[in-house]
């Protein structure tokens, strides 16, 4: 087998220019995720596609020039937001393409030509209307130009003008928030909180897949009952968690030693164990969000770490949290 061409000096070094990246850009964070909120209507899809522009920015400004001529990245905010409006746009163009396709009748092929199906994704995406949503979100919100806005939609003035036009008529009322379906058992959640009190690892890991995916948007993630998550996590003195209900979906709440909200996990189910795991305590944002809606006292960490915490942060280059590390 060949040797593995990411070494860890490599990661360590990727690791240390990612941190270096956020905390550059994290005062355009906040204005990115209220933009994103305004464009999906829902807190985790809204920190998803920040999460998304985030990395495709890390990915641009590391192999580009910020001051060439043509630069895609010379204005940081507006890329951000092109990218992040991008993002959003062909993510619904998919979304109408699959609907389509999922339309169509598969025993009988003949009753739904490639027309009849091909129309029935322009109207999907019709209904959507993603670029005159953007359009009227970035002038009427965000305050950009006309100009900005053709840039940002790969279109024309008038054709910004005619989208905004559109735009205002459909939008005159926001949607009302969607309910996020399904959600652990809440017996399973009783379960891995009841683990967590009691500070016992085995039987947190107990609670996990052998498989599990551990995520944490904006710093790294894990995979496996081995993957430390759980060692690192009743090392934190003082925290407490209990269940709550957000839009419908059961989610573990984090409380700090001062009673703030600090963190949010989003649990899915196989087989009665988890199966993902998603810590949110990396994404001030939406924890100021969830926080709001619950009528909770938030304390969210932010991107920011410790002088001390940063460098081990770096050092274990397979996750976010180093072995017995207490973060914060």
């Amino acid at each position: 087998m060949d040797q593995d061409p990411l070494t860890d000096a490599t990661a360590r070094a990727l690791r240390t220019a990612w941190f270096t990246y956020v905390d550059a850009v994290e005062p355009l964070r906040t204005p990115l995720h209220a933009y994103a909120m305004r464009l999906t209507g829902n807190v985790w899809d809204a920190e998803d596609l920040v999460q998304e522009t985030l990395l495709k920015g890390f990915a641009m400004i590391g192999r580009g020039d910020l001051h060439g001529p043509g630069s895609p990245v010379a204005d940081t905010r507006a890329y951000m937001f092109r990218t992040a409006t991008h993002l959003w746009i062909d993510a619904q163009r998919r979304r109408a393409r699959e609907q389509a396709i999922l339309a169509e009748p598969q025993a009988q092929p003949a009753q739904a030509p490639a027309e009849a199906v091909r129309t029935a994704g322009e109207h999907l995406l019709a209904n959507a209307a993603p670029q005159e949503r953007a359009a009227v979100i970035l002038k009427d919100v965000f305050g950009f130009s006309l100009a900005e806005i053709a840039d940002q939609l790969r279109t024309t003035v008038g054709g910004v003008k005619s989208a905004l036009h559109r735009g205002r008529a459909a939008l005159k009322a926001e949607p009302s928030p969607s309910n996020s379906p399904g959600g652990p058992s809440r017996a399973l959640v009783d379960s891995f909180i009841d683990a967590f009190h009691a500070r016992d690892v085995g039987r947190i890991t107990a609670c996990l897949t052998e498989a599990c995916s551990i995520e944490v948007p904006g710093v790294g993630g894990g995979r496996g009952r081995r993957g430390g998550w759980a060692e690192a996590s009743v090392a934190h003195g003082g925290t407490r968690l209990q269940p709550g209900v957000y839009r419908g979906e059961t989610v573990v709440l984090a409380f700090g030693p001062e009673g703030g909200l600090y963190d949010v996990m989003r649990l899915e189910e196989a087989d009665g164990l988890v199966s993902r795991l998603i810590n949110y305590c990396f994404c001030p944002d939406t924890i100021r969000l969830i926080g709001e809606e619950l009528g909770l006292a938030v304390s969210p960490w932010g991107y920011h770490q410790p002088p001390d915490v940063l460098p081990r942060m770096i050092a274990t280059t397979t996750l976010p949290w180093g072995e017995g590390m207490k973060l914060h």
